[in-house]
């Protein structure tokens, strides 16, 4: 049974992972992985240049019907996670603690790899911070999370005496996303 397009760029560009494609550039590495399998690429869609919005194929309307294969082209895309975790003691004594990370893409492009569901997808991508990294393995959002919410009980250190002792700690994550992700099934010219 033949390979389809989609098909083609996954096993192509899955090969691809830590290497380095043409000049480096996140559009390199899609560029390549559409003409080994025998598709256009957004050279022969246009727009083209720097800071364009490139056009891969032929747009998927909704992210949640992107499949293994799909391009990917962001603009101010920033994923935000927000881990927040309450501690308390059985003596009613507490404290939170919050920390944020953020994953952005301002503009940039990459291929689906998995489609796992629920808003999220694993993509390969390359120069994905701007400096020329090499091609990798990414699992990216492309909706809010639902807040997910884990309870356990353990050993911890007090802030206020330092002893050591059984608390409950509830530990929130909240991931959020902002921006613009727009998926492209590869197609021929």
């Amino acid at each position: 049974m033949a390979l389809t397009l989609n098909q083609k760029v996954v096993v192509w560009t899955s090969g691809q992972v830590g290497k380095s494609i043409g000049a480096g550039e996140c559009w390199d590495l899609a560029d390549r992985a559409l003409k080994q399998a025998g598709a256009g690429s957004s050279a022969d869609f246009g727009p083209t240049g720097d800071d364009a919005d490139y056009v891969w194929g032929t747009e998927v309307p909704d992210l949640k019907d992107a499949q293994p294969g799909d391009i990917l082209q962001y603009r101010d895309y920033l994923m935000t996670t927000k881990t927040t975790i309450e501690v308390t003691f059985e003596d009613d004594y507490g404290y939170e603690s919050w920390s944020e990370a953020t994953d952005g893409r301002p503009h940039h492009t990459a291929i689906v790899a998995t489609t796992p569901g629920n808003g999220a997808l694993t993509v390969l991508e390359q120069n994905h911070r701007g400096n020329h990294e090499n091609v990798r393995s990414t699992a990216l959002r492309f909706t809010d999370a639902p807040a997910k919410v884990t309870r356990a009980r353990q050993l911890t250190k007090r802030k206020d005496n330092g002893k050591m002792q059984m608390a409950t700690a509830i530990t929130t994550v909240e991931v959020s996303v902002s921006g613009t992700l727009k998926a492209y099934r590869p197609t021929t010219n």
